[in-house]
């Protein structure tokens, strides 16, 4: 028989683990480097029902802590998920005022249908009734899959278009695959809710890589650019390209970006051409809508101004000297990153909800035995904010 322990500290020996490169966090798993097998799965701890931001194993970064989805399946309630969508429209609606300036029309319309099938599926839930209640979750679910529909061929108009609202409507997917799967959860249909997130990762993942591989550009040496190397440098475009392709190290990356990297000296304005409406610079030199309702265009615009090309003065003139579209360019790529790593960092933990589901499933467990695993009451005062699971 398997035993389950749950608790808050998690163990020096995983921290070093991860810290020396031995283990790694992938979503919500931690796990062997070379092996891949699983050590243990995170879970946020709740306070007053919102999940807790964690600053223990590298957590505390831009794409962990306000990635989409929450490190476990088993924490990704319905209203947390209601919540996470009005940030996305929100957002949307922001940018809407923006692209009204270019004739860019932003699909919010069916925002209203996802909201309600959330408020179905919540009160689904909450029903006595068994039937009653099988009968609300499937009317909700099958809300869900037309959200899936919606929202997928939404997502390739937009990476077609090299958009900057793609990743949006990528979150949004997720939340919609992760709504429908929590459903099969509640009902205890955990084959289902696998084979479902099985089915909504191949899906996604090959979405994520092509709107990543857009936002490099063409030519992603530009990101290796020495007024960079304080925002990005090789290490982070590193684990990017680990990402779409696991076997590669830093030398590995390098070693591609190598000729890239005199091309961009050689002809930075082809790059600057080529470059996606995701990150183009407008005529009038205006940021794009990208940045106007992401919260890292105040990080853009400081690295901008903060540009040695920027500190130069025109001679016998106060007045700064006019960024070129080159210059504004390079100034957007470190939030561009930032993008890139929330939708990959959201890729991880989609893909590791297949392992926490199939871990109750070789368990025997229900999923409401696995939800309510608790630290024991010794543990719960240590000040740490992460469930750490194991099974022996």
């Amino acid at each position: 028989m398997s035993t389950v322990n749950a608790t808050f500290q998690v163990p020096e020996n995983i921290e070093q683990g991860i810290l020396k490169g031995f283990l790694e966090r992938v979503g919500g798993v931690v796990r062997e480097v070379g092996s891949k097998k699983v050590v243990a799965w995170l879970r946020e701890a709740y306070e007053t029902g919102e999940p807790v931001a964690s600053n223990t194993l590298s957590l505390s970064s831009v794409s962990a802590v306000s990635s989409t989805l929450n490190l476990a399946v088993s924490t990704m309630g319905f209203i947390i998920v209601l919540k996470r969508l009005g940030v996305i429209e929100q957002q949307l609606e922001q940018a809407q005022e923006v692209f009204q300036t270019i004739d860019h029309k932003i699909d919010l319309s069916f925002y209203a249908n996802f909201r309600a099938a959330l408020d179905l599926a919540i009160n689904a839930f909450t029903m006595n009734n068994s039937e009653t209640r099988k009968m609300s979750a499937m009317q909700a679910i099958n809300r869900f899959l037309e959200a899936e529909h919606h929202y997928t061929k939404l997502i390739d108009i937009e990476i077609g278009n090299g958009s900057q609202v793609a990743d949006k409507y990528l979150s949004t997917l997720c939340l919609a695959y992760v709504t429908e799967v929590r459903c099969y959860l509640e009902l205890e249909e955990i084959d289902t809710a696998r084979r479902r997130l099985q089915e909504g990762a191949a899906i996604i993942r090959p979405r994520f890589e092509k709107y990543i591989n857009t936002l490099l550009t063409s030519n992603p040496a530009a990101y290796l650019h020495p007024s960079l190397k304080e925002q990005v440098g090789l290490k982070r475009l590193t684990k990017v390209y680990q990402w779409l392709d696991p076997g590669l190290d830093e030398s590995d990356v390098f070693e591609m970006q190598r000729e890239n990297l005199f091309k961009l000296a050689q002809n930075p304005e082809e790059w600057t051409n080529s470059l996606p409406q995701a990150i183009r610079v407008s005529k009038g030199g205006t940021a794009t809508p990208t940045n106007v309702f992401n919260d890292l265009a105040k990080q853009s615009k400081k690295f901008i101004e903060g540009l040695p090309s920027m500190s130069k003065m025109k001679a016998g003139s106060p007045e700064a000297v006019t960024p070129s579209p080159e210059t504004e360019a390079y100034g957007r790529l470190p939030a561009m990153m930032e993008i890139i790593e929330r939708m990959v960092e959201d890729d991880n933990r989609l893909a590791m909800y297949e392992s926490e589901v199939g871990t109750i499933h070789r368990l025997g467990m229900g999923f409401q035995e696995w939800r309510q695993l608790a630290p024991s009451s010794t543990a719960q005062g240590n000040g740490t904010d992460l469930i750490y699971i194991t099974v022996s």
